[in-house]
């Protein structure tokens, strides 16, 4: 797996801060699965590096 990116860890940080707050407050599994869903997008993309910061020229 290729290290994250800062884009990947502030949107996989923000993501995972969200879903662990509305599941608490809503009480509703769905959520927790979206967010789990949304994180393991955030990872491929990365992977595929699609999530490319504009400071890092090469």
């Amino acid at each position: 797996m290729k290290p994250l990116s800062k884009k990947a860890k502030i949107a996989i940080a923000w993501t995972t801060l969200m879903t662990v707050i509305g599941s608490a407050m809503l009480h509703q599994w769905e959520f927790f699965a979206m967010g789990c869903a949304s994180v393991a997008m955030i990872l491929i993309a990365n992977h595929f590096d699609l999530l490319k910061d504009p400071d890092n020229k090469k």
